[in-house]
């Protein structure tokens, strides 16, 4: 069994945070891990501080401010992803959601995962783990 990550960029409409969240923790999570081989979801927003433009200066598009990974474990990557594109094909895509942000990447594991303590552990020799991508931009829905 493979582990992969969907990553998934969106940012709210202007005015429309609270129902965002809504949305997202009370409804669209649980939608999106009923997918098979999905079994954990993860919400992050970007700091307020890492949101000025001059971050993403030089960059072809500016990325959603909230983040959500999925991690998905499979056999059958391109089954799960065909899924997943299935179901999306059922999934509200709510008011409050800017369809511009929404930008999908799958990912694959490298190496096994690396914690503080192990990492310090006597006589680890070390894991790389960089992820690779398949970027997508995200149909409109």
């Amino acid at each position: 069994m493979e582990t992969h990550v969907l990553v998934v960029h969106t940012r709210p409409r202007p005015g429309a945070e609270a129902e965002y969240h809504r949305w997202y923790d009370d409804f669209h999570l649980d939608e999106v891990l009923r997918v098979p081989g999905f079994v954990s979801a993860r919400r992050l927003q970007l700091l307020p501080r890492d949101a000025g433009d001059d971050l993403f200066e030089g960059s072809p598009a500016r990325p959603g401010s909230h983040l959500a990974l999925f991690t998905v474990e499979t056999d059958d990557i391109d089954a799960t992803i065909a899924a997943f594109q299935r179901a999306r094909t059922s999934m509200r895509v709510p008011d409050c959601l800017d369809p511009d942000s929404v930008t999908l990447s799958w990912w694959r594991s490298l190496g096994h995962r690396t914690t503080a303590r192990s990492a310090a552990a006597p006589g680890r020799t070390g894991t790389a783990s960089t992820p690779t991508s398949s970027h997508r931009k995200a149909p409109s829905p």
